[in-house]
């Protein structure tokens, strides 16, 4: 993990990012033309702040850097450090417009964008990139230090929704990886991130920042976990074929102690010839290689489970206490049997839905 005490932040400069207009292709840059002179005390709020976003591993995510042409965030981050204070505005001119071209569909909104620039541990150069999506316009004072710990507190502090995101590019060497990750180190951070949405915001770790999250272990064992999941509720016709398979699921996820989950092997294991070709062509393209399981964002789904009936209704709770619940539907129903495992104290509770809407659910229990 990044210790932000170890952060040396050298310079800083911010732009303004308006929202697409209507009948425009993409939102706007609006540029400064100076370095921001921070004093110790919001220098040190600003890497608190950042601090405080680093450690919160929920919405913190090493990427891998996708993009390298010229003109990319990379191509314009990667020596920013190194550059001179000319050299310095013009490319983080650069990269606000690319934060602007990213700005393309309405619902993506204006914001300020902070580029800093820096030491790690006194040797290693990093660009830091933050957009703050503020709920109010901010006039931006360029010598006024209470204005400035007023701007950080307020892209910080701000009860906004999709308040703010990070990009961090860092000098690194990564031997197993190859250029250019195998010489810097991606992060992303993602205020509006959330274990419930499927990725980070697009708009801003790919057409911005040119990162990828596809060798993103949480991304990858959460989205693996959700769409394996789907699959086998849309495409599993009986309830203990599909209780057995999510069995199965959940068994590699909480017990299997390889610390490794390989898709396609999980699937030959455990889909029937005819489902396992349905499962290559909707779901394994998108896991051609084992990942290392990091459970971080599935913890909760874990824990918890639901049982999908029909009528849009569903039972919910502990997965354990899911694992006791059979369905019974139609003509599979062996009354007699049923009678029986009541009787004998089996079975303590039965719900009934009926196709008849002129007829009350009915719950009977033991």
């Amino acid at each position: 993990m990044l210790e932000t005490d170890k952060l040396d932040l050298k310079r800083i400069t911010i732009h303004r990012v308006t929202g697409k207009d209507i009948d425009t292709e993409h939102g706007d840059a609006i540029y400064t033309e100076s370095l921001f002179e921070f004093g110790f005390d919001e220098m040190e709020t600003l890497k608190n702040r950042i601090g405080s976003a680093f450690s919160r591993t929920k919405r913190f995510f090493k990427l891998e850097i996708a993009k390298i042409d010229k003109g990319s965030f990379f191509d314009n981050a990667k020596n920013l450090h190194s550059s001179t204070k000319e050299e310095f505005l013009t490319k983080s001119k650069n990269i606000a417009d690319l934060l602007a071209i990213s700005h393309n569909k309405r619902t993506i909104p204006s914001g300020l964008l902070l580029i800093m620039d820096g030491l790690y541990e006194n040797s290693l150069s990093f660009t830091i990139v933050i957009k703050a999506e503020l709920q109010e316009a901010f006039t931006i004072v360029e010598d006024d230090g209470k204005k400035l710990i007023e701007l950080i507190n307020d892209l910080f502090l701000s009860p906004a929704k999709d308040f703010y995101k990070i990009g961090f590019l860092m000098q690194d060497i990564n031997p197993k990886k190859t250029f250019p990750n195998s010489d810097f180190s991606a992060y992303m951070y993602d205020d509006n991130f959330s274990s419930g949405k499927r990725n980070l915001a697009e708009y801003f770790y790919d057409t911005f920042l040119g990162f990828s999250t596809s060798s993103n272990d949480k991304l990858l064992t959460k989205n693996f976990y959700e769409d394996v999941g789907t699959f086998i509720n849309e495409n599993v016709a009986k309830f203990d074929d599909k209780k057995g398979l999510r069995n199965a699921l959940n068994t590699l996820y909480r017990e299997d102690t390889t610390g490794v989950i390989n898709p396609q092997e999980f699937a030959e294991k455990h889909f029937p010839e005819e489902l396992l070709r349905k499962f290559g062509s909707e779901v394994g393209f998108n896991y051609a290689h084992s990942f290392t399981k990091d459970l971080e964002l599935v913890e909760n789904k874990l824990r918890r489970g639901k049982i999908k009936l029909i009528n849009e209704l569903k039972i919910e709770g502990p997965t354990d206490s899911l694992d006791e619940v059979r369905v019974l539907t139609g003509s599979s129903i062996d009354f007699n049997a049923l009678k029986l495992s009541i009787e004998s104290g089996e079975i303590d509770q039965v719900v009934t839905i009926s196709t008849d809407k002129s007829l009350p659910i009915t719950i009977d229990k033991k």
